[in-house]
């Protein structure tokens, strides 16, 4: 919300921008991050000798938010770079508050993507229906107790 208020306000009231620094910083922001989005983005990938660990990383909520987190960092300073070039070097100097905008509904749209999946295991959405039906069975068995199922979000 910070993101898309101080574009707004950017759009009203242009800034002098120290073009060559900022560019600077966008690049070696966008380097660290693409690094990073490299190794995490490795740990879900495959092992030929591990398949197991594989499996164990694809649901892990906190390597996915981290993944995430960089991923949407180097978009931000890739997006930031091209504003900071067009304005530079085309006077657009509009795009910077509107590449901030943009940066923030991409940030915004994986915010709530994560959001659900955790609530979803948060929950116990993510267990399979076999696993569901040995637990109303065994709660069942015993005297007078019945299970109703509700979905959530459905």
């Amino acid at each position: 919300m910070v993101m898309v208020w101080e574009s707004l306000a950017r759009f009203i009231s242009p800034v002098e921008i120290a073009f060559n620094q900022a560019i600077f910083v966008a690049v070696l922001g966008l380097i660290v991050n693409g690094v990073s989005v490299l190794i995490l983005g490795h740990q879900h990938l495959p092992n030929d000798d591990n398949e197991h660990s594989h499996h164990q990383h694809e649901h892990d909520h906190n390597l996915v938010s981290a993944y995430l987190h960089v991923l949407a960092d180097a978009l931000t300073s890739l997006l930031a770079i091209i504003a900071l070039l067009g304005a530079k070097y085309l006077g657009l100097i509009w795009a910077d508050p509107a590449m901030g905008i943009l940066g923030a509904v991409l940030v915004a749209r994986w915010s709530i993507g994560l959001l659900r999946s955790t609530a979803k295991v948060l929950l116990d959405r993510e267990s399979d229906g076999e696993l569901r039906d040995t637990i109303r069975d065994a709660i069942e068995s015993q005297a007078d107790n019945r299970v109703r199922i509700c979905t959530f979000g459905q």
